[in-house]
């Protein structure tokens, strides 16, 4: 987890500081120091990766007594005083040289420091009046107001690690996706066939939205994010009053394990319908660590509350049980977040991960597919039936891209005499990827006749199934 300074002070940092606490895939430990208290929002200060500090940032004593500047990835400055602002960019610069600083100008002072090449200024003035200049006939759009906003535009850093370093453009044509840009030393360069991706480099990139995550997972090379981006946090409900010991004990030392396995802050866990049981003092001694958080529930007895919970801890994916699951999935289709369902044996024993091409599947999950599988230690498995479906052949190269990209074993099973679900009921021991959209809340008699994969996902119930919403619906 990366560490972020912010330095903050009047309402454009309050605004700010509101924003990143509710952005779902907030996964960085932030520091924030202000002298203001009006612009710290008050629940920032219960939240496990916010830390803030009240004291005067122009002090150097005191910027340095709070942590070493080495620890943090980048520093935001955002001072509504343009001096304050001045001592403090010297400040960091005495303290810490290579800091990556990112210093919000509203007075226009900030030129003088372009020859800082760790420093990038965000000129309000600039953005504000090129916006305004969008607005008149006939005039320009600049790339801070162009496409649909849906992520089509991405700017990328280069680490220095990453598998991107020293290599060519040329090496990464894609249909999906294109590099036409390079930013470097605060100058750009057009990209040709032979240009070189240096470290430190900024990549400016254009596509699909959805590739565009996946390609900026492979250059940053980082451990899987997932449940970002659709939360932080996971989320178990447990209905006491009809539940077996033995599957409490189950969904229990799961629950356990991804929530020590993934890339989550928190598991929380909901208890309805409590009962006097020894499952729920075990579940109760959850409370004594950290990294859970349990609420026991004596006045909802249905699941409804799930949504409430869902959008203020800022859940990432849901674990229940196959017979929850499937009593309730309308409920769950409508939290828009993956919904994990238990199946035979435990997840630290799957062998593989699955996804079935059928002829009216998507690439949209891919990019969870991969970092799941990447978490968990497990390699991808394509079941290509239909060859004669138009555009799965599309899908099979798209995967054998990603798999290049996230450097995970893809294996294509192409055998077109046999349905993959016939192949499938006689395994175990595998996570099945799944879109989760309207076609999985068919009934099962209705779906039983049909052709489309996805609709018989109950054949393969007994295995464990990850439902994977779009990402746009978020």
């Amino acid at each position: 987890m990366k560490k972020i300074l912010i330095i903050a002070g009047g309402i454009l940092a309050k605004d700010y500081l509101e924003r990143v606490f509710k952005i779902k895939n907030v996964v960085h430990d932030y520091t924030v120091i202000s002298y203001d208290d009006k612009c710290i929002p008050q629940y920032l200060e219960n939240e496990p990766n916010f830390t803030v500090h009240k004291f005067d940032p122009t002090s150097m004593e005191k910027l340095r007594s709070v942590a070493n500047l080495k620890e943090f990835e980048n520093c935001i400055i955002i001072l509504d005083n343009e001096l304050d602002s001045k001592i403090t960019y010297k400040n960091i610069r005495i303290i810490e040289p290579e800091l990556e600083l990112y210093l919000i100008d509203v007075w226009g002072f900030a030129k003088k420091y372009e020859g800082d090449s760790h420093l990038k200024i965000v000129d309000i003035l600039s953005i504000s009046t090129s916006r305004l200049i969008g607005f008149l006939p006939d005039s320009p759009v600049y790339a801070d107001n162009i496409g649909l906003g849906k992520g089509e535009i991405m700017e990328v850093k280069v680490p220095i690690s990453s598998s991107f370093a020293y290599k060519k453009v040329g090496m990464f044509l894609q249909s999906k996706y294109k590099i036409p840009m390079i930013y470097r030393h605060n100058e750009y360069i057009v990209t040709k066939y032979d240009t070189t991706i240096l470290p430190n480099d900024s990549l400016l990139l254009v596509g699909e939205p959805s590739v565009l995550r996946n390609v900026f997972s492979a250059i940053k090379q980082e451990k899987g994010q997932f449940p970002s981006p659709f939360g932080i946090n996971l989320y178990l409900i447990l209905d006491l009053k009809h539940m077996k010991v033995d599957k409490f004990n189950k969904i229990i030392r799961n629950a356990k394990f991804l929530n020590d396995t993934f890339s989550n802050l928190k598991l929380y866990i909901r208890v309805i319908n409590p009962t006097i049981s020894t499952m729920l003092d075990e579940v109760k001694k959850l409370n004594e660590d950290e990294h859970f958080e349990v609420f026991i529930d004596y006045i909802n007895s249905e699941p409804s509350i799930m949504k409430e919970d869902i959008q203020k801890h800022k859940v990432g994916m849901v674990l229940a049980q196959n017979s929850f699951f499937e009593a309730h999935k309308e409920k769950f289709y409508h939290l828009k977040v993956p919904v994990l369902t238990l199946g035979r044996g435990d997840i630290k024993d799957l062998k593989k991960s699955v996804i079935i091409v059928s002829s009216k599947n998507t690439t949209q999950e891919s990019s969870v597919v991969f970092d799941v599988s990447g978490q968990l230690g497990l390699d991808v498995y394509l079941y290509y039936f239909d060859q004669s479906v138009k555009g799965n052949k599309e899908i099979v190269k798209y995967y054998e891209n990603l798999s290049n990209l996230f450097k995970r074993d893809l294996h294509v099973v192409d055998n077109d005499m046999q349905n993959p679900i016939s192949v499938l009921e006689k395994e175990s021991e595998f996570i099945q990827f799944l879109p989760f959209d309207e076609k999985i809340l068919k009934r099962k008699i209705t779906s039983s006749f049909s052709k489309d994969l996805d609709e018989l996902y109950y054949k393969l119930e007994d295995n464990y199934q990850l439902f994977v919403p779009s990402f746009y619906e978020i």
